[in-house]
């Protein structure tokens, strides 16, 4: 997001990549217009897309996350068996046909400075809040990337939204600190706004969704050490973000944005030290998940409120452990405010 006004439309425009990718193949997959064992490689998805193999790259690691895809001992990936079962590779010719499409795919028309340089802004600010207060010189960090800094503003754009940045009076884009009242307050939000939006966009998920998330998490369950910190940052957007998105009170929804902080942090946190997910976290989003597809919203919601809680310790204990870590070596554009 990078103006409130597209809150009312869709998104499709502000989406990366590799999320677009990630989801156009996971439904084929799920659909099973990709069949079982066929090789996928990034080069051929990428010309099929209309893209570089980066986002190509990124979509495939994701898929693998969630189960969907499986390495093997030659190039690419293997398209999952429904019932888990690792098919033999099938090298066939890859078309739009192959991939469930009626036509070839235009190309993707995004922002690609922005997006290439926005993983690493993330990355950087995220470390960064939890060791203390931080400007963001702008033109720096666009002679680091080596963008314009129209790019660089449209990044931190999306970052303000997400809570992580603000802009001073003095129109300097400042990060941090992240405080145990800040996560507090995020979490005080989101326990009064995220089971209320679950109930009243509820309706509108549809069987399919909520069986693929019932799906991803059985998986994730089963073997907690092949989800990294990129599978469990989908499976939060899942529940946190995906799944409310159907409340039609869009403001409601812009004020959960941001206060998702925790999800970013939490997400660093888990990069920097190569964690898996906590088998509760887990259990906790099974609950919630495993309630909606029996069509009892009144427990998915005491179950989302019971995860909320529990994520809230969670995320105050990584921050003490944070706390006494030294601080780490940030880019030049991090400016460390005395």
């Amino acid at each position: 997001m990078s103006d409130p006004a597209q809150e009312t439309s869709g998104d499709t425009d502000t989406r990366l990549r590799y999320r677009l990718i990630h989801d156009q193949l996971k439904s084929a997959i799920a659909l099973g217009r990709i069949a079982p064992g066929l090789v996928l490689l990034e080069g051929p998805v990428a010309r099929i897309f209309g893209t570089s193999r980066v986002p190509v790259r990124k979509a495939f690691e994701m898929l693998h996350a969630g189960g969907l895809l499986h390495t093997f001992e030659g190039r690419g990936y293997l398209v999952a068996h429904p019932d888990g079962r690792i098919p033999d590779p099938v090298r066939a010719p890859l078309s739009e046909a192959a991939l469930g499409f009626e036509e070839a795919q235009a190309p993707l028309e995004l922002p690609s400075n922005s997006e290439r340089i926005y993983h690493a802004l993330e990355a950087a600010v995220s470390i960064a809040v939890a060791f203390g207060h931080y400007r963001i010189d702008e033109s720096l960090a666009a002679e680091v990337f080596g963008v314009s800094r129209g790019a660089v503003r449209e990044a931190l754009s999306r970052l303000r939204d997400f809570g992580l940045v603000e802009k001073s009076a003095y129109s300097h884009w400042l990060a941090g600190p992240l405080t145990a009242r800040a996560v507090a307050q995020d979490y005080e939000l989101r326990v009064l706004l995220e089971p209320a939006a679950l109930r009243a966009g509820y309706a509108k998920l549809s069987r399919e969704t909520i069986d693929a998330a019932c799906d991803e998490i059985e998986r994730a369950i089963l073997d907690p050490d092949s989800t990294d910190a990129d599978g469990l940052q989908q499976l939060e957007t899942t529940l946190h973000v995906d799944f409310l998105q159907h409340a039609p009170n869009k403001k409601l929804l812009v004020t959960i944005d941001r206060a998702l902080m925790p999800l970013t942090v939490n997400h660093a946190f888990f990069n920097a030290f190569n964690l898996h997910p906590e088998l509760a976290t887990l259990i906790e989003h099974r609950a919630v998940l495993f309630a909606l597809r029996d069509a009892d919203i009144d427990t998915a919601a005491r179950a989302l409120l019971l995860h909320l809680h529990a994520a809230q310790k969670r995320t105050l204990q990584r921050l003490k452990v944070l706390a006494v870590l030294p601080e780490p070596d940030l880019p030049l554009y991090m400016q460390r405010i005395v």
